[in-house]
């Protein structure tokens, strides 16, 4: 794919994950459970794979064909951080719940899948997550 073709169906597929004006021009949230992290120019995740560079501040980014998406790194069971397996899948070491490519559980103790992430690009290229803690089941 070239790079315009990526950037109109990167365009496409953020539109549709983009949040409402409310929080485009904020760092936080009003009532304090979320935050607006700026990852970085669009064209750092060309590639297909898991972004954990971000992981520490509660943000997996993961290219997936033309879709760009981000992810919770909390674990749904009892908040510990998920890491990504060789598969793509990521797996909870704390407790052993596996979740696959996309969040999904696979395998419990956790019974929700991980968080999936409100994500916008900016007028200048930038991708912005919006970041919030999960509800924890366990």
């Amino acid at each position: 794919m070239n790079r315009r073709a990526f950037l109109t169906a990167l365009g496409a597929t953020t539109a549709a994950l983009a949040v409402d004006d409310a929080w485009a021009g904020t760092l936080a949230d009003t009532a304090g459970e979320a935050t607006i992290l700026d990852v970085g120019p669009l064209d750092s995740f060309e590639q297909e794979k898991v972004y954990d560079s971000f992981r520490d501040r509660g943000v997996l980014l993961i290219r997936r064909g033309d879709e760009l998406f981000a992810l919770s790194p909390v674990c749904t069971h009892r908040g510990c951080k998920v890491r990504t397996q060789e598969d793509n899948s990521f797996l909870c070491k704390c407790h052993k719940s596996r979740f696959d490519p996309h969040g999904k559980v696979v395998n419990g103790p956790a019974v929700k899948d991980l968080l999936r992430l409100k994500v916008k690009l900016t007028a200048d290229n930038r991708v912005l997550v919006r970041v919030k803690k999960p509800q924890l089941t366990g």
